[in-house]
């Protein structure tokens, strides 16, 4: 007679049931909101043109740094640009 008391639905819901069912929903709108807050920020720092380096815009010192890294110009050229640069 048990089983049938709750209407035919077996036991019907119990606490822990409940208490899973609670933290299983709230962290799922936790989750949700960190998702949309990070969208909104990567959104704006696509827009703004601010990226990760915090739109810092490379110096002329920076591209010649680089350009030698990659070895489009020797190091006399990048010793000589540098001391131009510099001066």
């Amino acid at each position: 007679m048990w089983p049938y008391m709750m209407g035919g639905f077996g036991n019907g819901y119990d606490w822990t049931g409940s208490v899973f069912m609670v933290l299983f929903w709230g962290l799922l709108c936790l989750l949700l909101i960190f998702a949309i807050v990070a969208g909104v920020v990567l959104l704006v720092q696509a827009f703004t043109g601010r990226g990760i380096r915090g739109g810092e815009k490379n110096t002329a010192l920076d591209v010649l740094h680089e350009r030698y890294a990659r070895g489009e110009i020797g190091r006399d050229e990048y010793l000589e640009r540098r001391r131009d640069l510099e001066q």
